[in-house]
């Protein structure tokens, strides 16, 4: 099958954010790189994308002021990530929108949106899925595999991730990790 040239212009973005962007030291010329290549970023805000993040359909990935996603993480905007204010994504964490529909013999796929509410925690090393929520101030612990949405202050953890505590609410931090040197 051909591409034609708005395919092809999609897929010289992703390589952009994936091969040049992703690698640019100073945060602040990092951050406008993104915005340039469609993230959704306030022109104010301190939000940070550490280096060596994968975005891809940058365009569909929205993220609000003071939230940070760790380095090595996966975005995978095909099907919108919204990530609110105050969010913390840590490193290797793996956001995912679309899935291979499994009883399908053609292979097809589906896509569904994600939603990081504010002040959010995701550990280190997680896997959000499809058409999950991660509800204000909850908490996903490293490693877990969060397959269905989670409530507002909930911890959850595993694989897939099951409620074992909760946070108190309401939460009024506000994050202020936006390093200039990466």
């Amino acid at each position: 099958m051909k591409m034609n040239w708005v395919s092809r212009a999609l897929v010289l973005l992703d390589y952009a954010a994936n091969h040049i962007v992703n690698r640019i030291p100073l945060v602040g010329i990092r951050m406008r790189a993104y915005r340039a290549l469609g993230v959704k970023l306030e022109e104010q805000a301190t939000s940070n994308i550490g280096l060596g993040v994968e975005v891809w359909a940058a365009r569909g990935v929205s993220i609000g002021p003071r939230s940070t996603v760790g380095q090595r993480s996966y975005l995978d905007g095909r099907g919108g990530i919204t990530i609110d204010s105050d969010v913390s994504v840590s490193r290797e964490v793996r956001v995912l929108t679309a899935e291979h529909v499994v009883a399908d013999p053609d292979f097809g796929t589906r896509l569904a949106g994600v939603h990081l509410e504010c002040r959010s925690w995701i550990g280190l090393g997680a896997i959000i899925m499809p058409g999950v929520r991660v509800g204000e101030g909850a908490v996903v612990a490293a490693g877990s595999v969060v397959t269905r949405d989670v409530a507002p202050y909930a911890v959850v953890a595993g694989s897939p991730a099951r409620p074992i505590g909760t946070r108190p609410g309401p939460m009024a931090y506000e994050l202020d990790f936006r390093p200039s040197w990466w």
